[in-house]
This record gives structure tokens, sequence and C-alpha cells, in this order.
């Protein structure tokens, strides 16, 4: 992933173009393996990823581990970027995710931190630390949210 996002951002440094990541971190999920069990965390992590659906062909979406996923946007700005960030929250907080089959089903939501390409000076990995300071201020600001960097 941070070949891709050093490829995509050293793009859109050349051409001036904006670029914004979203950082994105199921609520609670530790309650899903504790409740239904890892198996039901695994489907749960499967559904989730799908949220490759929900975004353009030219953004990258992918997993970072654990229960934190990325999406790196090409050519959005940040506010376009909080835009999809928050109807990609209200997807996820509205749509049931199965585990065992369609006899049960759990909620979850999730937290969206979302930063940008903005400094001449920036980097990569000071986009995604940013990103990740806002995923960080949503997840203590209550969960089921989105936050956009304030740099």
């Amino acid at each position: 992933m941070t070949s891709h996002l050093a490829t995509l951002f050293e793009d859109a440094s050349q051409r001036g173009k904006p670029l914004s990541v979203l950082l994105i971190d199921i609520d609670h999920f530790k309650a899903v393996n504790d409740s239904h069990g890892h198996d039901a965390g695994d489907a749960v992590l499967q559904e989730f990823a799908r949220i490759r659906r929900n975004t353009r062909g030219i953004d990258l979406a992918c997993r970072l581990g654990g229960e934190e996923f990325v999406v790196v946007m090409p050519d959005c700005d940040l506010a376009k970027a909080y835009q999809v960030g928050e109807r990609l929250r209200q997807c996820i907080a509205a749509a049931p995710f199965e585990v065992g089959g369609r006899s049960a089903c759990c909620r979850s939501t999730a937290s969206v931190g979302v930063a940008a390409l903005e400094f001449d000076d920036d980097a990569p990995e000071l986009m995604l630390k940013r990103a990740d300071q806002a995923l960080y201020r949503a997840k203590c600001d209550g969960r089921n949210r989105v936050v956009a960097d304030a740099a």
C-alpha cells in the first residue's frame, strides 16, 4: 500500500492536483469478536472490505491491519473526501453485517479520519499521520463520526 500511496502522492504533487486519504476503523470491533466469535469477526471484516464498491475506480482502498482500512483518493480535495467519508460511515451504520448466515446479523459503525495533501513539504507519511490523528479524535469524540484534519 505504501508504494501505491507514494506513487499517487508523487503524481498529485507534480501535477498540482488534490489527494486525500481516509482512515476508517470499525467501532468496538472487539465486542463483535467477543459476542459472535472470531469467525463472525472475520465475516464482518470481509464484508467491510467491500467498501471498495462505494469508491471510485481510481481510488485505492485496502485493509491496513486489524479493523483499520485506508482509502486514497486522487483528484479529491479535503471537503469532497469528508463527504465521501460521511457517505461511507452512513452506509456502514445502516447495513447490518451477516454473521453465520442470514439467521444472525450484527450492526456496526465506523469512525473516519480524513486528511489531504496540503503543504509544499508534505509527505505520504505525514498525510497518514494527520488522518490517524483525525481518526483518534473521531474515536475520542464518541465514535461513528468523520473528523477532518484541521492542520
